[in-house]
């Protein structure tokens, strides 16, 4: 396989990967502000 392509897909690979950690986060994020944990935090 030529050298580039196989950057492209590992570049590819690798935004896919960050993008669903975003979105894990983000997620994570939303059902612990939902069951009222963040109320402590904040003190």
């Amino acid at each position: 396989m030529d050298r580039g392509l196989v950057t492209l897909i590992g570049m590819s690979i690798a935004y896919v990967a960050s993008f669903a950690g975003l979105a894990f986060a983000y997620w994570g994020w939303k059902r612990h502000l939902r069951s009222g944990a963040g109320e402590e935090d904040a003190r």
